[in-house]
C-alpha cells in the first residue's frame, strides 16, 4: 500500500471520529464536574409606547429601558444649570463665553474658511 494514501486514510478516521465523538466527550467532563452547558435566552416584550422619550430622546430611552431588562442602570446625569446673572445688567451670564471668546480669538484662517462654507 502507498504510505501517502494511507497516511490520507489515517487523517480521514481521526478526523471523523473526533466530529462523532467530541461532543460526547465533553458532555461526558461537563456532567463529572457537575456543570450544565451553559444556555442563554432573555426574552422581553416592550413596544415602542413602552420606551417614553427622555427629552425628546427616543433612542436615550430605548437604550436604557432594554439596558435595564439586563441589569444595567442608565447613568445619572450630574450636570447643572448655572443660573449666574450680571447684577448690573440683571441678563444671565453665558458660563462658556470666555471659552468661545478665546477659541474666536485663535482661530486659523484656514478654521474661518472652513465656518464660511458650513452653508
Amino acid at each position: 500500500m502507498n504510505v501517502k494514501l494511507f497516511k490520507k486514510l489515517i487523517k480521514e478516521a481521526v478526523v471523523e471520529a473526533i466530529y462523532e465523538e467530541l461532543p460526547e466527550i465533553l458532555n461526558e467532563v461537563l456532567i463529572s464536574q457537575n456543570k450544565q452547558p451553559l444556555r442563554e435566552d432573555k426574552t422581553f416584550n416592550f413596544t415602542s409606547t413602552d420606551a417614553v422619550p427622555l427629552s425628546g430622546d427616543i433612542r436615550n430611552s430605548l437604550m436604557a429601558r432594554m439596558g435595564a431588562e439586563f441589569g444595567f442602570q442608565s447613568p445619572q446625569s450630574t450636570l447643572k444649570v448655572i443660573d449666574a446673572v450680571d447684577e448690573s445688567t440683571g441678563e444671565k451670564i453665558n458660563p462658556y463665553l470666555n471659552f468661545i471668546a478665546d477659541a474666536a480669538a485663535n482661530m486659523s484662517p484656514m478654521d474661518r474658511s472652513g465656518l464660511r462654507n458650513l452653508d
